[in-house]
């Protein structure tokens, strides 16, 4: 029951290399793991209702002079987009390299017969299908459904291994030897990634501003509520 663990865990490794479960925009949108939202760093109070109109204003002079701040220190939204786009494409030549490992795997693993075809019809499915529908992508808008398309690739690729438990268990070991052809791939995809996270800063602002002037709007409607009331 260990072993099988270990296996199941190897799988998923790899597998989330290319998947995730969080969107970049809202939930109408197909879902990327290189395009997860960072995290929420302003929210609108919950408690506006309960808040005197000191504390509103007190409150929306903290999240202008927030966004004030933001403004000055970003690039305009398109160029922050185009900016990570270009890591994520690099991060994507990486992930390409797949078309390179197949075949060597085949070799080494001594794959023959009905999986040797499978896995040779995979390669040529990232060395052609995929690499056209790479030349679609422009903005971050179109990778969203390039990425969505390579990770299905490759996560119907990785249960194929687990329908040959013999190869899937030879799989599971090399993920983890950075010495052997997979192996060198994850380390290198992994190592590829951690860059694209460094540089998911760049839309982090995006989302602030959005949040933050939502907050605004939200505490002005309090305050407007607050003033009629009053008349």
């Amino acid at each position: 029951m260990q072993k099988i663990r270990l296996i199941n865990a190897g799988l998923c490794i790899a597998m989330m290399l290319f998947i995730s479960s969080a969107s970049f925009a809202g939930g109408e949108t197909i879902k990327s793991p290189i395009l997860d939202r960072v995290k929420v760093l302003h929210k609108i109070p919950e408690n506006l209702s309960s808040l005197s109109l000191e504390q509103l204003h007190s409150e929306r002079e903290t999240r202008q002079r927030d966004l004030t701040v933001i403004r000055q220190a970003s690039d305009e939204p398109e160029v922050a987009k185009q900016q990570l786009l270009k890591t994520i494409m690099a991060h994507d030549d990486m992930r390409l390299k797949i078309v390179d490992v197949i075949p060597v795997m085949i070799e080494d693993y001594e794959i023959e017969g009905k999986f040797r075809d499978s896995l040779l019809g995979y390669s040529n499915t990232f060395d052609v299908d995929i690499r056209n529908a790479r030349e679609d992508v422009h903005t971050i808008e179109d990778y969203k459904s390039y990425d969505f398309r390579f990770s299905a690739v490759y996560m119907s690729m990785m249960f194929k291994f687990n329908e040959n438990p013999e190869f899937h268990k030879k799989l599971v070991a090399d993920l983890q030897d950075p010495d052997t052809p997979i192996g060198m791939y994850r380390k290198e995809l992994d190592e590829s990634y951690a860059k694209v996270e460094h540089d998911k800063y760049l839309i982090q602002n995006i989302y602030s501003v959005n949040e933050l002037e939502q907050a605004i709007t939200a505490i002005d409607e309090e305050i407007s509520k607050r003033k009629q009331a009053e008349l």
